[in-house]
């Protein structure tokens, strides 16, 4: 592992995810061809959902640490180009002094090298991290661009995948869902991981409410999984494998993904018998249980993420042509 201190590509493509530089060119075979090497296999999506996402380690000025999840996402993506940012949640970064990020690198060949990782520091973070327009709105945005380059100028090119507007349903979409879907979160529960690979965990659940409906009238939506701390700022993805029930009650063949939504919040069952939504916590304490989880998450519906793009249209980016932002602000 090197750490190394700052001051301060990859899309959905026809439902495919892939990152860049991991894509093998195919070079013309000769007529009489040497023993050829293997090629490397491509990543499935399940693989590649394990590079999206980043531990975010922080420590506050009182010097108490946490852990929470960001994931990474590709704004204004268009033609493999797009304004790269971690997002997490705003409790999860806004009492943070300084910041730890861990990337895997690449290989050669453009593949993951597992067990070859840096961590990149941030101090005075503060002034490092966007919150969401909406100050009810419990997301953020920590832009990576200049810190990919940076590393890249060191030698140190680091393996990704990005996700984009291109999983987050539009409202047709939305329509095609029903109340009960299968989700994955992929993050740092209690803060673990692999962390000799540098790889998320990954937790399968339900949709417990419908992700297509704003629960008690807010952009949010529940699922059935634990979750835990470290959790905050986790993307819920729609992922079905192989094939899934439609509307109709017929049943399509293929692979399914879709972002949608972050999770920000658990809903506790108090000693008084009140149900309440509280934020998912990102540090460790020994504390007295008043609190019982219900195996209930609570999420922020996925569309919410762009609106962070005309935030960053107000910070001078020039949008690429032709390209619609879906922003409801």
């Amino acid at each position: 592992m090197v750490e190394i201190q700052l001051s301060r590509r990859s899309a959905l493509i026809g439902g495919l995810l892939f990152a860049a530089g991991s894509q093998v060119s195919q070079a013309e075979e000769p007529a009489t061809p040497p023993k050829a090497e293997a090629k490397p296999e491509p990543l499935s999506i399940s693989e590649q959902l394990q590079h999206a996402t980043v531990q975010i380690r922080g420590v506050t000025a009182q010097g108490e640490q946490s852990s929470g999840t960001g994931f990474i996402f590709g704004f204004f993506q268009n033609n493999g180009e797009s304004v790269l940012a971690l997002v997490t949640n705003k409790h999860v970064v806004i009492e943070q002094e300084n910041v730890f990020l861990r990337w895997t690198l690449q290989t050669p060949q453009g593949k993951p090298d597992y067990g070859n990782f840096i961590d990149v520091k941030f101090e005075n973070f503060s002034q490092a991290w966007l919150p969401h327009p909406d100050p009810e709105i419990d997301l953020a945005i920590i832009p990576v661009v200049e810190m990919l380059r940076s590393l890249a100028g060191q030698g140190k090119k680091v393996f990704f995948v990005s996700l984009d507007q291109s999983i987050i349903p539009t409202e047709n979409q939305l329509k095609e869902l029903q109340p009960l879907e299968d989700v994955i979160i992929v993050g740092y529960p209690d803060g673990i991981s692999d962390s000799k690979n540098n790889i998320p965990i990954f937790r399968r659940g339900i949709t417990a409410t419908p992700a297509y409906m704003q629960f008690e009238g807010r952009k949010q939506f529940l699922i059935d999984a634990a979750i835990y701390p470290g959790s905050s700022g986790s993307p819920v993805l729609l992922y079905n494998s192989g094939s899934w029930g439609n509307r109709s009650g017929g049943l399509q063949i293929g692979t399914r993904v879709n972002l949608l939504g972050v999770v920000f919040a658990v809903a506790n069952h108090a000693a008084t018998g009140e149900i309440k939504i509280i934020p998912a916590p990102t540090q460790y304490r020994q504390i007295v249980v008043s609190n019982v989880p219900n195996n209930l998450g609570v999420c922020l519906q996925s569309h919410l993420i762009l609106d962070f793009e005309p935030e960053i249209v107000k910070r001078g980016y020039k949008p690429p042509d032709g390209y619609v932002m879906r922003s409801k602000l």
